[in-house]
Formats: structure tokens, sequence, C-alpha cells
């Protein structure tokens, strides 16, 4: 629970606000998008040799805290830089690579380990008040870090304001770190969680797995599930990153308003997984997702429509509710499809993919707009791309069959919080509630 509380805190005001660090140090609006996204790939890569690094170290304990160690360490050239007031976009990649590498390649091997750290009987209450404590620590962390920066603007102390707040989020990282490193889990080895033994074993990819008397493999439904959640990051990414640099460049938005209109979208989000979950339950995984898909549609393309505040709040409340539906919807089916004994593995391979996604969407949307040039037309060209692709994803979605399901509820780490509401989030696998 303490761990939960100090990662909420660091994600708060971390890596958050990397985008907008990238434009306060003077980087341009191309690398603030780019900082979003490209270190992410980075991480989806590297957390595919996790197997063989818990291997190499004997414990998925030891591998977990060194990643959070080095995460926590990312932050210090970040405040160095920020004191300095001089970053090279090189530099600025490098260290949020060691960030999202970090990150994710613990990310596979937490969900194992939690899974046997925790018991059974109490993983339904626990995973949700520690659900429930991340989200309100890192809403408290957003919002406070947010009217910090509007502060020491107004002060003409931009870049001190962000090398405490990257000082901070460190700080609370490290903290995490201590808590995972006294969490008792003896007993929990890679042997006894099926870690691939070898190399080629990591590289096998997926492949059939026996459960009991039967084999169950990826069925080509889920497949095609998988490509739609691939494809749909794609053209959710060719905007996304580029919220950030049309707010503060573009349309010259304080750090307060800035960050209230993300708190918005955060806190819709969180408030309707409760009310989606309820749906899920009487209704299917199938039908939320198909709500959040149709809901997702349109919302890059409001930003068009008009500047004001007033109507940005709107978008970014309705952004939280069907993104909510989109991503609880989708680990829902995500899960059920899969056969248990490969849940683990194959949510190692999609996060790749996925970061994978997030790159090509977000350098396809810095190649248009620096064809088109950086201007509310070229902003709002993007935001329709975004849109309509969204839209041809939907047809891909409607040829989907899958078998009725049982998961009704699936609790999620959030690993970032976006300006549209797009949070980089993973699922807590031992969190799963069937019917």
């Amino acid at each position: 629970m303490a761990d939960a509380a100090f990662f909420g805190g660091m994600v708060g005001c971390g890596e958050t606000y990397f985008s907008a660090f990238a434009l306060a140090i003077g980087l341009g609006e191309t690398a603030s998008g780019l900082v979003a996204s490209i270190p992410l790939l980075v991480g989806g890569t590297l957390q595919l040799i996790s197997p063989l690094a818990i291997k190499w170290l004997g414990s998925f304990h030891r591998w977990i805290v060194t990643g959070a160690v080095l995460q926590a360490a990312a932050f210090l050239p970040l405040a160095w830089a920020a004191w300095s007031g001089s970053l090279s976009l090189a530099m600025m990649l490098l260290i949020a690579s060691v960030y999202w590498a970090a990150g994710l390649a613990i990310g596979p091997a937490w969900n194992t380990w939690i899974e046997h750290v925790v018991p059974a009987p109490r993983r339904t209450r626990f995973f949700a008040r520690r659900s429930r404590l991340q989200q309100i620590c890192t809403f408290v962390s957003l919002i406070s870090a947010g009217l910090f920066l509007q502060w020491t603007s107004q002060n003409e102390r931009t870049l001190l304001g962000f090398a405490a707040l990257f000082f901070v989020a460190g700080v609370c990282r490290l903290v995490s770190a201590v808590f995972l490193h006294r969490t008792n889990s003896t007993g929990v080895t890679p042997a006894s969680c099926g870690v691939p033994e070898t190399g080629a074993e990591v590289a096998s990819g997926v492949r059939s797995t026996p459960i009991g008397n039967s084999s169950q493999t990826v069925s080509s439904g889920a497949r095609q599930l998988l490509t739609y959640l691939v494809l749909m990051q794609v053209f959710v990414q060719i905007s996304g990153p580029f919220f950030t640099p049309y707010m503060l460049k573009q349309l010259s938005f304080g750090y307060g308003t800035f960050v209230m209109l993300i708190s918005v979208a955060f806190i819709s989000k969180v408030l309707s997984m409760s009310f989606w979950g309820r749906i899920a339950e009487r209704s299917g995984a199938t039908r939320v997702l198909w709500i959040g898909g149709v809901g997702l549609v349109p919302l890059s393309a409001l930003w068009i429509i008009s500047d004001q505040v007033a109507w940005l709040l709107v978008v970014q409340l309705l952004s939280g509710v069907f993104w909510a539906a989109y991503e609880l919807g989708f680990f829902l089916m995500f899960f059920e499809t899969m056969p248990p004994a490969q849940r683990t593995q194959l949510l190692t391979y999609y996060n790749f993919a996925n970061t994978l996604a997030v790159c090509v969407g977000a350098t396809t949307g810095a190649a248009i707009m620096g064809w088109i040039g950086y201007s509310a037309e070229g902003y709002h060209t993007l935001f329709g791309i975004s849109s309509s692709g969204r839209l041809f994803c939907l047809g891909l979605l409607a040829g989907i069959a899958l078998p009725h399901h049982s998961l009704r509820q699936i609790r999620m780490r959030f690993l970032s919080i976006r300006p549209g509401a797009g949070s980089v989030v993973a699922p807590i696998l031992a969190s799963a509630e069937e019917e």
C-alpha cells in the first residue's frame, strides 16, 4: 500500500510533465510530442529481456527493486538540467527512455510476483483499496504539481519549478522502492512461477500451452482483437502527444489551466470505471468495449470546434468516461480470450506491440505537423486525421467473434497521465474477478 501511494505521487508530478518540460526548456513542439512516445518503445523493447534478467538475478524481488531504483535515478539528471537551464533533445530522449525502460521492464515481473505475495482470498479487497489509494495520490500530486508550476511561472522561475518537481518525483519512487524491498516474498522464485529458462523460450512467441487435460491456444478472434487494439493505438497517438504543445504553445494556456484539463479527464475516468464495471457484469465486456471504441472516435475532432476552456472541460470529461469504457473493455476481453497460463507472456508481447504503435503514431503525427506547419490549422488537421482513423478501426472490431466472458473486473495501475485521457495503464492480473 505504501509503495502504491508513493508510486502514485511520482506519476502525478513526474513523467506527466516531461512534455511540458521539453517546451519550457526550449526543445520545441516536435520534441514535446516525441518525448511522450519514442521512449515508450525503448521500454517496451527492453521488457522482452526481463525473463532472462530475472533468471540471471535469481529473484523477482531483486529485479523489481533494481528497476524501481533505476527509475528513481532517471529523475536526477532531469532535475539538474532544469536547474542549470540546458538540455539537448538527445539527452532528454535518453533520460526518458531509461525511465520507461526501467518501469516497463519490471511490469510483467511485478504482475507475477504480486500474485504470489498477496493471498488469493484477500486479493479482491486488497487490490481495490490499493488502486484507490494510488489514484488518490496521483490526483493530489498532479494538482499540486500544476499549481506549483503555475506559481513558479508567474514568478519567472519555471525551470526551477520543474527541478523541484523532478526531485520530488525521484524521492517518491525511491521511497516506493524501499517499501518494495521490505515486502516479504519468501518462496517466490522464478522457477516456482514458470519463468522461461532460455532465450529461445523467451523468443518463441505465442504458442500453445497445455492447461489441465486440454491445450488452449490463442483464437483468431483474439488475434483480431489485438490487431484492432494496436491499430487503434496508432491513430490515437497521431494526435495524443501533441495536445500538450497545442495547449501550452498554440493556445498559450497557463500551467493551472493545463493541469485542470488533465485532472478533469483523469478524475472522470477513475470515477466512471466502477460504472462500466457494472455494465460489463450485466451485458459483457464486448458491449463496454464497443461503447468505448465508438465514444473515442470524435474526441480528438471535438478540439477543432472551439478552444474555449469551458468547451474543452466538457470534451475532457467525455474523454475520461469513454477512455474508461475502452480500457476496461479491452483488458477484460484480452484476458478472457487468452489462456491463463499464457497471460503474463502475452501481456509482455502486447506491451511491445502497443509501444511500437505509440511510436509509429507519434512519428507520423510529427511528420504531418512538420509538413503542414505548427499552426492552429496544422493541429486541427492532426485531430481530424486521428478521429477518421479511429472510425476506420471500428471495422476490425465489428468482425470479431468472441466467447462469453466470465471476468467481471480487473484493476489497473496508472503509469502516466496524458492530456487526452489515454493514460498509460497496466492491468493487475491478480486482481481479475470472475463470476
